[in-house]
């Protein structure tokens, strides 16, 4: 951590936000497990990103409620019925764990970012509405929104009106990537239609780059060494084509 604040120092830059890992399987981050004991450790985890966050000075840790890669509730059920009321157990499970973590997050001046990731990645929180309901039910003033235009690719009809729902008092932090996940420009995304919607709500917060190489689990992807020069490539393209269309946008 001395580490990270010496290279900003040193290169004049700013931590941004703090991304929470939050892999399945897991013993220890997922707060919306039926085992109290592994909630309990989630909760803590998330306590620790809060900590890193304040000790590295970035203003916010983003949060997905139930692990990445957990398409179902654990729990027993047979029938659809039963998978729903399973899925509401979960859901209060993790709507009650953040609010716990977010005690201690607003007693620390850091705000939680929720994370509407898409329907084949987890079950729980998958759109933009999704979001704004479970951060309804949390009720902390510590409690935000992320959003993903990956992820929005798949779960929104209407990324930009998902975008202004969540408007300028709730979205705090956007990842950026294109509809397969590569830099801007790659993909189908209508980043003017994005950016234009951003402008709108009067958006102030970063534009987080995450184009990701083309390898199935994100966490891996990010960190692989022979990726490094692609990585930099993709970000390298982000930037060019949103400060383009950051120019041409009245």
């Amino acid at each position: 951590r001395g580490e990270v604040r010496k290279l900003c120092k040193k290169y004049n830059l700013s931590v941004l936000s703090i991304a929470g890992m939050y892999p399945w399987p897991t013993k220890d981050r997922d707060m919306a497990s039926p085992d109290d004991q592994v909630r309990k450790k989630a909760i803590s985890y998330l306590r620790s990103c809060v900590d890193l966050a304040e000790e590295v000075e970035a203003p916010l840790v983003i949060v997905v409620p139930s692990a990445v890669g957990k398409v179902n509730p654990i729990d027993n059920f047979e029938n659809e019925e039963e998978w729903i009321e399973a899925k509401k157990r979960a859901w209060l499970h993790a709507v009650l764990s953040v609010r716990e973590a977010a005690k201690y997050a607003e007693s620390k001046e850091i705000l939680l970012a929720i994370e509407p990731i898409n329907r084949y990645e987890t079950f729980l929180v998958n759109t933009a509405e999704d979001g704004l309901r479970f951060i309804a039910e949390v009720n902390s003033p510590a409690v935000k929104i992320h959003l993903d235009v990956f992820h929005m690719n798949i779960e929104e009809a209407d990324p930009e009106g998902a975008i202004r729902h969540c408007g300028e008092k709730l979205l705090i932090n956007l990842h950026i990537s294109d509809s397969n996940r590569r830099a801007v420009g790659d993909g189908h995304v209508n980043f003017r239609a994005i950016m234009y919607a951003l402008k709108e709500i009067h958006y102030e917060w970063a534009l987080t780059l995450e184009p990701l190489p083309p390898v199935p689990n994100p966490y891996v992807a990010a960190r692989l060494k022979r990726y490094e020069a692609l990585r930099d490539e993709y970000a390298e393209q982000c930037i060019t084509q949103l400060r383009r269309l950051e120019e041409e946008i009245p």
